[in-house]
């Protein structure tokens, strides 16, 4: 979550994040082994498993989490250093903005960021005005 940083299914089930990994040629069995050993459980030990899960996830604060997330994500896009990101995606291209954000340099900041802006703004109005000549 904190850099953004994308992560393979081998990873995934190195970390607990993921029951298994298999190659793709093998991942319709591997889904239809799970899928037959779930369905080998008594229909009513699936549904309070499922329930305790649930419980376990509201308690957590899972709905609350939730709101927070959207809420944070719609003020990070609004914040200077989302304007940046944004305007240098839509001047640079938005391979070229995960670029940057995957690279590891810092995203400007702050009133940087608010200048930064200002002359992406300048550039993208040329481009539109030389479109339209």
């Amino acid at each position: 979550m904190f850099t953004g940083d994308t992560i393979d299914g081998k990873r995934a089930a190195d970390w607990g994040l993921a029951n298994e990994c298999v190659p793709e040629s093998e991942l319709d069995a591997a889904t239809m082994r799970l899928a037959t050993r779930i369905a080998s459980v008594p229909r009513a030990h699936l549904a309070m498993h499922k329930m305790v899960v649930n419980q376990v996830m509201l308690t957590m604060g899972l709905e609350q989490t939730q709101m927070m997330a959207t809420v944070f994500d719609g003020i990070s896009r609004h914040n200077p250093e989302g304007l940046w990101f944004r305007r240098y995606a839509q001047a640079e291209g938005f391979k070229a903005a995960a670029q940057w954000r995957d690279s590891g340099r810092p995203i400007p900041e702050g009133q940087e960021a608010r200048d930064l802006v200002a002359q992406l703004e300048a550039q993208l109005a040329l481009a539109r005005a030389q479109l339209k000549d």
